[in-house]
């Protein structure tokens, strides 16, 4: 199903890929200083990826990481306005909602700004259970 928007963009409802023989679809980005890269994931990390606005599908086989390490971190920071997300004091670290050693993966749906303290007092506990314990 396509889907061309105001902006003239194709976007895809559900994004197609054709895994390769191993099942997997490969990775494009740049690090922080410009150079290209690229590694082969799984399929379920590439439909996360796109679905939680970290890539983009540049064809069937390959998707594109949207930020460096250093724009992303960025991203996050100012789109949560230097707040952080848990206490609501000044924030300048980044934390996963869903923590990586669960399952997380470093996307925008997934990261929030957080103070030193929180981050570190959440450390790689569920959500709920933090704010239970912090409140």
């Amino acid at each position: 199903i396509r889907d061309w928007s105001v902006t003239g963009v194709q976007t895809c409802a559900l994004p197609i890929f054709r895994p390769n023989r191993n099942g997997m679809i490969r990775l494009r980005g740049r690090t922080d200083k410009g150079r290209r890269w690229q590694q082969e994931i799984d399929y379920d990390l590439a439909v996360t990826l796109v679905r939680e606005h970290m890539a983009v599908v540049v064809n069937p086989f390959t998707i594109r990481r949207l930020y460096t390490n250093k724009a992303f971190r960025h991203y996050i920071l100012t789109r949560d306005h230097y707040t952080c997300f848990f206490c609501g004091e000044y924030g300048d670290t980044i934390d996963h909602l869903l923590p990586r050693a669960k399952g997380g993966h470093t996307t925008p749906v997934n990261c929030v700004c957080a103070c030193n303290l929180c981050n570190q007092s959440k450390a790689d506990r569920w959500l709920d259970e933090f704010m239970q314990d912090d409140a």
